[in-house]
């Protein structure tokens, strides 16, 4: 009887690994069929369009940079627009030597000159006003006529030169001399002014006050600049005398 139970308990015993084995066995496929879809081209390509349509259209840095610095413009151009016309800046320079905003070579000494010499004042002015311009053109295509209208934008300013002696005697005086005109596309900020003074008839050597009045023709606003200048035909002697 023992031998009986033996051999039956061991039947049962191997029935229940095959079972378990057969268990496993399927487990294992069912994991390897599901990693095999997940890593299919047909699963990736659902993954990818499924994803959220903001980070598809999100723009890059650089556009996010290009906005703020337009916004940053606009909102430069609504203080500018309330900014008295003035200089920011101003001296004399070497005749010839302006070529661009903020490129020019000083003039030394600073407001000693020589007879004859030509006296030019650099000039950055603010505040100046943009009056829009539509410039119409007309073309012809496929036997049709298409006109384009595109907003343009005039800067202009001119200048009054009054000379005096170094008592403030007013000696000569020159008007409306144009300085600065510009037609551009855009709102320019940064422009600059070289108002030349020439020596038709070199100046007596000694001491002048010029008075610069600069008019912006599209804002109807002025300002003035006095400088003290020096004619002097030994320019070691004058620039000593400006040493401390």
């Amino acid at each position: 009887m023992a031998n009986i139970y033996y051999k039956l308990d061991k039947t049962r015993l191997q029935i229940i690994y095959r079972s378990l084995w057969t268990i496993i066995f399927s487990l294992g496929l069912y994991i390897l069929s599901i990693n095999f879809l997940l890593s299919s081209p047909q699963h990736q390509l659902i993954a990818q369009s499924s994803s959220s349509p903001e980070q598809a259209i999100t723009p890059d840095d650089g556009s996010n940079q290009t906005m703020n610095l337009e916004a940053a413009r606009q909102q430069y151009l609504l203080a500018w627009n309330d900014t008295a016309f003035t200089s920011q800046f101003d001296l004399f320079i070497e005749e010839g030597s302006s070529l661009g905003y903020g490129v020019y070579k000083e003039h030394v000494p600073a407001n000693v000159f020589r007879p004859g010499e030509t006296i030019v004042l650099y000039v950055e002015p603010i505040g100046f006003g943009h009056q829009p311009i539509t410039d119409t053109a007309s073309s012809s295509q496929d036997g049709s006529d298409n006109v384009s209208t595109t907003t343009l934008y005039l800067m202009n300013m001119t200048a009054d030169y009054i000379i005096s002696d170094s008592n403030g005697t007013e000696l000569q005086t020159i008007e409306d001399v144009p300085v600065g005109n510009l037609i551009s596309h855009r709102q320019n900020l940064e422009l600059f002014l070289t108002l030349t003074l020439r020596q038709d008839e070199p100046f007596p050597l000694g001491d002048y006050i010029v008075s610069y009045v600069i008019h912006d023709q599209v804002s109807g606003q002025s300002f003035q600049i006095d400088r003290l200048i020096t004619i002097d035909d030994n320019t070691a002697t004058a620039l000593s005398s400006l040493e401390p």
